[in-house]
């Protein structure tokens, strides 16, 4: 091609790049714009969509730990609003799923959220049939105290109708009092049940089931008491209380059953809980990062987009604190309220790192509602902590001050008691005072105890009339201590009965404390908190709003930019383009001329005319280039005078050399000729002479002479053998016969019939591959190869196990390459080498036949042949020799 024609086409192509480069960027820019749009209309929307289905799972299960807190059924019902929202959002969320990586997600979301759904209906029918249960156990608990009450009425008239003293002590207090044990530990396993049922530990065992025997107990004893008479109606009252004990047992370990159900539902739902969260926080990545490469570098160009993802994931993680609060309120386990602070120092975070951008995009206004939304959600957790904390310990100083009460009373009934049986001739004072004084501690004892049960019951399921109940039972319970008060026996009676009253008003202070705690927590998560949360999100969406509002800004300004940049990037091209064809004018003109007369005095010097010079006078790099040319031309003379005469001189000695390889060759076949005369004739005499020692002089020799002649036999033998195989590989360099077409199919033919006898006394199984080619080659030598390469194989075969030979071969290009494969003995790596090698044996001499050189003459033969040969092998179940021709000889 001339330089005119270069010169332009370079001009051309550079014109090309710019075009592409300009195309390039208007494609980038093009890009940039596609990927804001995709962002915009499918990205962002299902990144949004799925923190929307993380908070929406929070929210529902939230509503259910406020339910399992309270046992209200309106968070049953916000449950079931909050789940609905999760699964229209997981419905709109699959119009925007499209890989198969998404597809994946979305379906574990699915799965995991119609799992999460399904437990947390179990834990909702489990909880409102113990809530059910412990109902109808507590309508059992008022039938039995209310025999049991009855039974008191009869004790009591009996012991004020009794005249006798010593009647009373002996059989009317041991029988009472089995029906205030009774009493005691009904009501012991009555709050043991409810405390089981209402707390949210996992691992809270139910061991009041094991003390109904005992209550069971103290009725027969009193129903069975040894020598004390009771009434038909007494007997068919304490009966009814054994009936009652196994209903109440019934629904006890019904509740159990229940409890233990609910905590494998907790487990499972925890455990669901996180797997969901993970999996939407790797579909959250996931389309974070399918935004940054929609966006490409146009990730630069918007910062609102991250923006939203902020707001987005505060909003998430302000649910999930939430719930994290619930859990611990739930269970009062520490390992939710570290973690509800850990999270809330990441909310804080995220926090400030949202504040720098709404500082620059000037909404000021927009965070400072938000931050004061979420200080209000974040003191009303913490109050509600605060006051779970207060009212878990409010509840165990209530039964510390049970204990202590029932304590004084109990000490204060075993003086009166003690009072009763000292008591001698004073039995008008006994049965006016101290026996109605013993049975009004029994009631304020029973009193006590139903105290506690009462609150528990409230805290269980907030109904109205526990509230009430309660208060009528604590004006009885300072109604029983007047009564004391005005029968009491002395002084330190009444100084005993005046300390019982003060830790009664203390006992008071507790519950109403409890109570009043309890109320705040349901006040709080049931009311205020889902005002501040709804107030949150409401502030949350306005800004989101004005984010997504921003984002549809920066595509529109983008939009604009990137047709501004358009169309400066086609002018460019056009002023690129009128400066390449002036360019390419004026370097055509002004530089090929000169180049075309230096091309023609190449030709004129190329065709032999060394006499040639250019005259070329441009003044510039050409003309220095025909100044350089034409020394070039004067030094091409010179060299071509001395090439001539080097050429005759070499000729000469070329000739010379000739005839002295002539000389070495001849002297070579002399030394062939002597080798084969000289040595081989003596060795035959020695053989011939042993052969006649052997079979005339045998008898009178002994075992070893008769082993020492046929070792000189068997050397000889072998000298001999020796001897030609060393001149057959001098002549093989030597002598060649080199003809084309030669078909292998007829040579190996001849190899395996050659062959026959060693093949049948070996019982070898020789197989060789159909259509080998032809080859040029000699053929002679050829047939060497393969008949030294089988030899070799059947000598070298195992004895356990039948022999079988393979030959083949196959096309490699440029040549040839043929095998024979045996299942022999094999050769160790190390000596793949050393096989090679002249006169080289791996073997002992008796072993194996042969002298050592069969495959140093067969590796001569292949490579005058141009060819190679290699071996590979493995000990113990064979080898197989390669060896390569090449296609023209």
């Amino acid at each position: 091609m001339r330089i005119s024609r270069k010169i332009g086409l370079s001009f051309f192509i550079t014109f090309l790049l710019v075009i592409l480069l300009g195309a390039l960027s208007i494609y980038s820019l093009r890009h940039i714009y596609k990927g804001l749009d995709q962002v915009f209309s499918k990205e962002l929307p299902a990144s949004r969509i799925t923190y929307q289905i993380a908070i929406s799972m929070e929210a529902s299960l939230s509503e259910l730990n406020n339910f399992l807190i309270t046992t209200n059924e309106n968070f049953k019902i916000n449950y079931e609003r909050s789940y609905k929202d999760m699964q229209d959002n997981i419905s709109t969320l699959k119009n925007f799923i499209v890989l198969d990586e998404e597809k994946a997600l979305f379906e574990k979301i699915k799965e995991l959220a119609e799992d999460i759904n399904n437990i947390s209906e179990a834990v909702f029918k489990n909880t409102l049939k113990s809530k059910s249960l412990i109902k109808d156990a507590a309508k059992l608990e008022i039938k039995y105290k209310s025999n049991l009450y009855k039974l008191f009425d009869f004790e009591e008239n009996k012991m004020l109708s009794e005249k006798d003293l010593l009647l009373v002590n002996a059989q009317y207090i041991p029988a009472s009092q089995l029906i205030i044990d009774a009493k005691s530990k009904i009501s012991g396993i009555l709050d043991s049940l409810m405390q089981y049922a209402l707390s949210g530990k996992i691992e809270s065992p139910a061991l009041f089931m094991d003390e109904f025997p005992d209550l069971d107990k103290y009725i027969k004893d009193y129903k069975n008491y040894h020598g004390y008479s009771l009434s038909e109606k007494e007997r068919s009252i304490a009966s009814e209380l054994l009936d009652l004990s196994g209903d109440i047992r019934s629904q006890a370990q019904s509740i159990v059953e229940l409890k233990k159900d609910a905590r494998a539902h907790l487990e499972a739902l925890f455990t669901k809980e996180k797997e969901i969260m993970n999996t939407l926080d790797k579909t959250i990545s996931f389309r974070k990062a399918r935004i940054s490469s929609n966006l490409g570098i146009g990730n630069t160009l918007t910062e609102d987009i991250p923006a939203v993802h902020n707001i987005s994931k505060i909003e998430k993680d302000v649910a999930q604190s939430w719930r994290l609060s619930g859990k611990y309120i739930l269970t009062g386990d520490d390992v939710y309220k570290n973690s509800y602070y850990a999270l809330r120092e990441v909310i804080e975070r995220e926090l400030k790192d949202y504040e720098v951008h709404a500082r620059l995009r000037a909404r000021d206004k927009f965070l400072e509602a938000i931050v004061k939304a979420d200080k209000g959600i974040v003191e009303n957790i913490n109050s509600d902590m605060g006051i779970f904390n207060s009212r878990e310990k409010g509840y165990k100083d209530i039964e510390l001050m049970k204990s202590d009460l029932q304590k004084k009373i109990g000490e204060l009934s075993k003086r009166n008691d003690s009072l009763i049986k000292e008591a001698k001739g004073a039995e008008e004072e006994v049965f006016s005072k101290l026996v109605s004084a013993r049975w009004t501690l029994s009631r304020l004892n029973s009193s006590v105890s139903d105290a506690e049960r009462l609150v528990v019951n409230y805290l269980f399921n907030q109904e109205k009339i526990h509230k009430d109940l309660y208060s009528e039972l604590y004006f009885n319970m300072k109604k029983y201590v007047n009564a004391y008060r005005n029968l009491a026996a002395s002084d330190k009676d009444i100084e005993l009965i005046n300390d019982i009253e003060s830790g009664l008003d203390k006992f008071n202070s507790s519950i109403l404390n409890v109570i009043n705690n309890h109320d705040k927590i349901i006040k709080g998560r049931g009311w205020n908190l889902i005002k501040l949360e709804d107030e949150l999100k409401s502030n949350l969406q306005k800004e989101l709003d004005n984010e997504l509002k921003q984002i549809e800004k920066n595509k529109i300004d983008i939009r604009n930019k990137i047709a501004t940049i358009n169309t400066l990037i086609f002018l460019i091209m056009a002023a690129v383009a009128f400066i390449a064809g002036f360019v390419v004018f004026y370097t055509t003109k002004s530089i090929t001329s000169p180049i075309q007369e230096l091309h023609n005095g190449a030709e004129l010097i190329g065709h032999g005319n060394l006499d040639y010079r250019l005259n070329i006078k441009t003044g510039d790099e050409i003309e220095e280039l025909a100044e350089g040319f034409n020394r070039m031309a004067g030094e091409l003379k010179g060299l071509y005078t001395n090439l001539e005469n080097k050429v005759t001189e070499r000729t000469a000695q070329l000739a010379e050399a000739n005839d002295a390889l002539g000389r070495t060759n001849k002297e070579l076949d002399d030394f062939t000729y002597i080798v084969s005369h000289d040595l081989k004739e003596p060795l035959r005499g020695v053989k011939a002479f042993a052969k006649l020692l052997i079979e005339d002089y045998s008898g009178k020799l002994d075992n070893e002479g008769k082993e020492y002649l046929k070792t000189i036999s068997d050397s000889s033998a072998r000298m001999t053998r020796l001897i030609e195989d060393l001149l057959n590989l001098s002549r093989i360099g030597r002598q060649k016969n080199i003809e084309p077409n030669i078909d292998l199919n007829e040579l190996l033919s001849d190899v395996k019939k050659n062959l026959v006898y060693a093949l049948e006394e070996r019982k070898v199984d020789l197989n060789v591959k159909p259509d080998f080619p032809k080859v040029t080659c000699d053929k002679i030598r050829i047939s060497e190869v393969f008949s030294n390469l089988v030899s070799n194989a059947i000598k070298y075969t195992k004895k356990d196990i039948r022999p079988v030979i393979e030959i083949g071969w196959s096309d490699k290009k440029d040549l040839y390459e043929f095998y024979v494969k045996d299942n022999g003995i094999g050769i160790e790596k190390q000596y793949y080498d050393k096989i090679f090698q002249i006169f080289q044996r791996l073997h002992a001499k008796g072993e194996y036949e042969g002298t050592g050189a069969g495959l140093t003459i067969v590796k001569k033969i292949v490579e005058n042949h141009g060819g190679k040969i290699w071996v590979e092998s493995e000990v113990g179940k064979g080898s197989v020799f390669y060896f390569s021709l090449p296609k023209v000889g």
